[in-house]
């Protein structure tokens, strides 16, 4: 089956730079559908008629900026994918993109190869994964449920109380990424950490716990485990984890917090 060629929405009031930008997108995604908006009411106009899967919207615009066409969106919903452009590199504005919910800020001019990054970073976020919660407490794993509808990537979540329920579903099922807590009755996160590598090597695992694990970080490393999430931790926190699992570039919008920690390179 073909894969899905996306449909971006390139909006600035610079009719050159959404030439060269056109180009660049296509250069590297030669089916892409391209909508070109020259202000924020046209780029309104056009998320209302177009499916679209990216947008590159411009900060500085007249009558409407970019910021304004952002909230506009996230305050009716929409959760579109965004990076913002600008010839300056405001940390306000950067600021306020991200806590808008834009994925990246490029400062023009950018380069060809910064849009063909954007583009594979949202190839790999829309790709979906299935991930696998494992954790004792129904509570807890409600709770994480809830962070990982917050994240940027698309996830099919499925949730199991034990390391042993989670290698019994192994035999129906492969997930692509594994929470799993660290204190558990019967296996305890490290010999399931061990069992679950044993039966699928290179699986993605992601220790998760409420206490410091500074004492447990060899063994978990050990075990495969790519990184510690210390609890409770939030949507960016793990959008960062899944960033440097998947090896993509590092967005302007996401940081390591200290509920981080990567044991593997």
């Amino acid at each position: 089956m073909p894969e899905k060629q996306p449909t971006i929405l390139i909006t600035d009031d610079s009719q050159t730079l959404r030439r060269i930008l056109r180009q660049s997108v296509l250069d590297v995604c030669p089916g892409a559908t391209i909508v070109e908006a020259a202000d924020g009411k046209q780029a309104l106009v056009a998320l209302k008629e177009h499916e679209i899967d990216i947008v590159f919207l411009d900060v500085n615009m007249p009558e409407m900026s970019g910021l304004d066409v952002l909230e506009l969106l996230r305050n009716k919903g929409n959760n579109v994918f965004v990076t913002l452009m600008s010839t300056e590199a405001d940390a306000a504005v950067m600021k306020a993109g991200s806590e808008l919910g834009s994925y990246d800020f490029l400062k023009k001019p950018f380069t060809p190869e910064q849009i063909a990054t954007i583009l594979a970073s949202h190839k790999n976020l829309s790709r979906r994964k299935n991930v696998l919660i494992v954790d004792d407490s129904h509570v807890i794993r409600r709770i994480i449920y809830k962070v990982l509808a917050n994240c940027r990537f698309d996830m099919l979540v499925s949730e199991v109380e034990s390391g042993k329920e989670a290698l019994t579903l192994l035999a129906g099922t492969h997930p692509d990424i594994v929470f799993l807590d660290y204190n558990m009755p019967g296996l305890d996160g490290i010999q399931a950490a061990q069992r679950l590598r044993a039966e699928i090597p290179g699986i993605k695992m992601v220790m998760i716990s409420s206490q410091d694990l500074t004492e447990q970080r060899e063994a978990c490393r050990k075990a495969g485990i790519f990184a510690l999430l210390k609890k409770p931790f939030f949507a960016n926190e793990v959008d960062f984890v899944l960033h440097r699992l998947y090896g993509l570039n590092m967005p302007q919008s996401l940081e390591q917090t200290p509920n981080v920690t990567l044991l593997q390179d």
